[in-house]
């Protein structure tokens, strides 16, 4: 039996509800209703609308899923074929993608009869990103079933289906590995949360686009002019994953991560192993990890220090590379020594450290390595991170600066680690704190 979702009912006599119908591509969390209260046309009565449902793994992989919706009636005297559906789609994030039936965003149902299914398109990127579908609709009571007649201003919510509530599996992340999921969805919102700031948008022909003081979204003058009745450029809010999505290792630097590596998958292989490895095994740990790792590897797109300090040790062929930017002759030994259990020849340290930046395995371990072994000055940077001190991570990473400056970046890595414990649900770890 189909799942019902209910609609909001107003005192039109096009009075609906949704009907979710059943697919493979989702399971339902809960839902929760009210019984309709029996009424004439002209009385108003009200029903909750609420359900959760949460897109199966399987699903979240393909190209794109169809949710369906069956109208049906709410009422025993509801007959009028003319009523309008429309819905608006609300990411994790708060950004709203908004029906508008007059010019720009067209999410517009139209007109729908009783017994019609409504299908809602979602691409891989809404089923990760999407937390709500809002319904709206409005009964165009004055015109009977004029197609051509005005579309309602005023629209009266429906009801709302919400994503993802729930959806991970474990709240906590000590002792277990990353799925290649959770770490999308993790660069995801790190990259939404980054460069966030409001775009101007333009019309087809490439002309700015406006709003009047009703808010409604208005083009330019037929010579590309602002329009008399607006009152401000229409901007939509953007961010680094707008641009960059989840891209990995793509930044087209002297050296990089081989092509075959540079794939989520591969990644979160790698850096479990890494992490077990080097004992980054608790919820906090890899929080700091992550963030400093970002950070460092310019959002997770670069493993190769562009301009580095003139005083290297072994000079600039030991800049920083890795997550982490493993950088000095010295340390390159040490990583080397470790992984292959011998010492290495001049040359052969000369020809190793570029591996370390192009070889997705090495840039992770390296970093991993110097995390537990290194350090800037005291080793073992775990032993902060269980402290849940972002500053002494930091200069562990960074370096000490004099007069006990901040490290470079420091408020970035501060976000960083922020947004993590938001991202990884750090209050819900299950280890003491």
């Amino acid at each position: 039996m189909a799942i019902e979702f209910y609609d909001y009912v107003s005192a039109y006599d096009f009075v609906p509800f949704a009907e979710l119908q059943k697919s493979n591509d989702f399971k339902v969390i809960s839902a929760s209703k009210t019984n309709l209260i029996s009424s004439h046309i002209k009385k108003e009565y009200t029903a909750v609308s609420d359900i959760k449902i949460e897109f199966k793994p399987d699903a979240i992989k393909k190209e794109k899923t169809i949710l369906k919706f069956k109208l049906q009636k709410a009422h025993m005297y509801a007959s009028d074929p003319d009523g309008y559906l429309r819905y608006k789609l609300t990411t994790i994030a708060g950004q709203e993608f908004i029906s508008n039936h007059k010019n720009v965003i067209e999410h517009d149902l139209g007109v729908k009869k009783y017994g019609d299914i409504i299908e809602i398109t979602f691409s891989k990127n809404l089923m990760e990103t999407v937390q709500f579908i809002d319904f709206y609709f409005k009964d165009n009571a004055n015109v009977w079933l004029d197609l051509k007649g005005n579309l309602p201003e005023v629209w009266d919510h429906c009801g709302r289906v919400t994503i993802g509530a729930d959806s991970q599996p474990t709240a906590c992340y000590c002792n277990r590995d990353f799925t290649e999921e959770e770490i999308k969805n993790l660069i995801t919102k790190l990259r939404k949360s980054d460069n966030v700031h409001k775009e101007i948008q333009f019309d087809k022909r490439g002309n700015t686009l406006y709003v009047d003081k009703d808010g409604n979204i208005i083009s330019s003058t037929d010579r590309g002019k602002r329009p008399d009745n607006a009152v401000d450029k229409y901007r939509v809010e953007k961010n680094a994953f707008d641009k960059e999505g989840t891209n990995i290792f793509d930044y087209k630097n002297t050296e990089k991560i081989q092509e075959k590596d540079t794939n989520i998958q591969t990644f979160t292989n790698v850096l479990n192993k890494a992490l077990e490895k080097y004992e980054i095994n608790t919820c906090i740990r890899k929080i700091h990890f992550l963030a400093q790792s970002y950070v460092e590897s310019q959002r997770f797109h670069k493993s190769y220090e562009s301009n580095p300090i003139s005083t290297l040790s072994g000079g600039e062929h030991y800049r920083g590379r890795g997550l982490l930017q493993l950088t000095h002759d010295y340390n390159y030994e040490k990583f080397y020594v470790d992984l292959l259990k011998k010492n290495p020849t001049d040359k052969e340290l000369y020809d190793f450290a570029p591996r370390v930046a192009k070889e997705l395995h090495l840039a992770i371990f390296a970093s991993g390595f110097y995390w537990k072994n290194i350090g800037s000055f005291k080793g073992n940077i775990s032993q902060f991170a269980d402290q849940d001190d972002t500053l002494t991570v930091s200069k562990e990473i960074n370096g000490y600066k004099k007069n006990n400056a901040l490290p470079n970046g420091y408020e970035e890595r501060m976000n960083y680690t922020n947004e993590l414990k938001k991202i990884l649900r750090y209050e819900k770890c299950m280890r003491e704190k």
